[in-house]
């Protein structure tokens, strides 16, 4: 385990390297140095793909302002201001901060899917040059496993009985599994290191090898929903006692905002949900150290709605900067919004009645608390919503409930300024932000198979299609299963049967 650590850790460097010159060399990021604030930030700058920069909470002789500044022509490391709107309310911790020579030092700017620290310096007449980048490093302590709690034994037999869908995939139940709730360590979308939790399936007496099956739940939004507290709310316990009967050990990640962490969900954030699954598997590899449970080395991921796209973050994640540390065997993204700036926006923007209007509404609250696009709410959502919509999110409500008590349609859910600037391609850090969270960017290197309805109706199918062009283009021996069973719900057991079926062509059961 030391080896592995110590090796990811090399070629992490070495990646680090390469991507600080690279950008420099193409004139696109900038980030901060040794002037880098000991207090954490509370807010995450963005940068666009047309280099525009927003930086929400920006110090200055006192006062907190958010700005706006873009880049000069033909020079993507000189910035010009635009904009700055005082903030009515002041950061615990300022993004930014501005000394008396007007140099800005910037602890986390996104751009493209990555983090990264950054220096500006004022030139003396109306700009701000790039002097200094980085890419942001990993939290120390990430992935410890902080405790463990027995839920329930449940045998072989109890199972079979319990899932008859299990005789009708063929599935052959040998173990009894026993699920455990773990608590372990992941950072938040600030880099501060904070404890989540998730629920773990051990196959009990495995005489060999077990493969680890991380799957990723579905989109919730009630606390008591978590899958360590009621793994049947989001459909862990088909995974837990369904593979794990099989031979699999299976863990399934809580995320941000349930379980351990009580703090609203940090919904669609890329990141935060990669982490949570990545340092969950740490965590499971560790304890399955420490216990003697024997794991043979294969790592499957899979996922369903929310769960498809973090398990597609959660890839992308172990590729770019833990190569040396997990290899993947396989992995199953399944109906996951991978296009939040293209397909999803498209969707919430449709005169038509939207087919589930909390989507839009939880990334748009989970994005402004990462973000801080703004500190009255009645900017962001439509006036007759805008008091009523955090209530709704308070972890008490279920997805149905809160889609009662929404309006349908987008020109009653966002306020008139927001939606004018989505339809008519004026700047918001908004789009900045969905296109930052967009995980297809990049190209995948382990076995991948997306698998999506033709007919979803809640996260349209050209999601997947978008992906699989940019895999295409890129090179990646990546297929996408059609499958025609219905709706977003409908598909939801024969995508996960059939990737099952993938996954069995592949494992190594004991």
């Amino acid at each position: 385990m030391l080896q592995k650590i110590r090796s990811s850790d090399i070629s992490r460097t070495l990646r680090q390297r390469r991507l600080q010159d690279r950008l420099f060399h193409l004139f696109t990021v900038w980030l901060l140095t040794a002037a880098y604030t000991s207090s954490p930030a509370h807010a995450v700058a963005l940068l666009s793909d047309e280099f525009e920069l927003y930086l929400p909470w920006t110090q200055f002789r006192g006062q907190t302002y958010s700005v706006q500044m873009h880049s000069a022509t033909g020079d993507n490391l000189k910035f010009l201001l635009n904009t700055t709107v005082t903030r009515n309310k002041a950061s615990e911790s300022a993004l930014a901060n501005v000394d008396d020579d007007l140099t800005v030092v910037v602890p986390q700017v996104g751009y493209r899917g990555e983090l990264y620290r950054a220096t500006l310096s004022h030139d003396g007449s109306d700009a701000f040059r790039v002097t200094h980048a980085v890419p942001v490093s990993a939290t120390a302590g990430r992935g410890i496993p902080l405790s463990t709690a027995l839920m329930e034994t449940r045998t072989a037999e109890q199972i079979a009985a319990e899932y008859p869908i299990a005789a009708i995939a063929g599935f052959e139940l040998r173990y009894d599994v026993t699920v455990y709730r773990v608590s372990y360590q992941t950072q938040d979308a600030f880099g501060n290191l904070v404890a989540a939790s998730g629920v773990v399936g051990v196959p009990v007496g495995v005489p060999a090898g077990a493969p680890l099956l991380s799957f990723q739940h579905g989109t919730i939004t009630r606390h008591d929903h978590a899958p360590s507290i009621n793994p049947e709310e989001t459909g862990a316990d088909l995974a837990l006692y369904l593979m794990g009967a099989r031979g699999y050990l299976v863990a399934v990640p809580d995320y941000l905002g349930f379980g351990d962490s009580t703090a609203l969900h940090p919904f669609m954030h890329a990141k935060t949900l990669a982490w949570s699954v990545i340092d969950l598997i740490r965590a499971v590899r560790s304890l399955a150290t420490d216990s003697g449970f024997p794991l043979n080395g294969q790592l499957f991921l899979a996922g369903y709605s929310e769960g498809g796209y973090a398990t597609m973050a959660a890839q992308r994640e172990i590729e770019i900067h833990h190569a040396g540390e997990l290899v993947i065997t396989a992995s199953a993204p399944m109906a996951g919004a991978y296009d939040l700036s293209g397909t999803m926006l498209q969707q919430a923007l449709t005169d038509d009645p939207l087919p589930k209007p909390m989507y839009f509404p939880y990334v748009l609250l989970a994005y402004n608390q990462i973000y801080g696009f703004d500190d009255n709410l009645a900017n962001l959502f439509n006036e007759s919503i805008a008091a009523t919509v955090p209530e709704l999110f308070d972890g008490s409500n279920d997805g149905d409930t809160i889609d009662t008590a929404l309006p349908a349609t987008a020109s009653d859910l966002f306020a008139p300024a927001l939606l004018a600037a989505l339809e008519n391609g004026d700047y918001h850090p908004l789009k900045a932000a969905l296109a930052h969270n967009d995980v297809y960017r990049w190209t995948p290197v382990s076995p991948t198979r997306l698998y999506h309805c033709l007919d979803d109706d809640r996260v349209p199918y050209e999601n997947s299609t978008v992906a699989i062009d940019h895999f295409a283009a890129a090179g990646a021996d990546v297929r996408l299963e059609t499958l025609f069973f219905g709706n977003h719900s409908d598909c939801a057991i024969p995508a996960l049967l059939s990737g099952n079926a993938w996954f069995d062509s592949l494992v190594a059961l004991p």
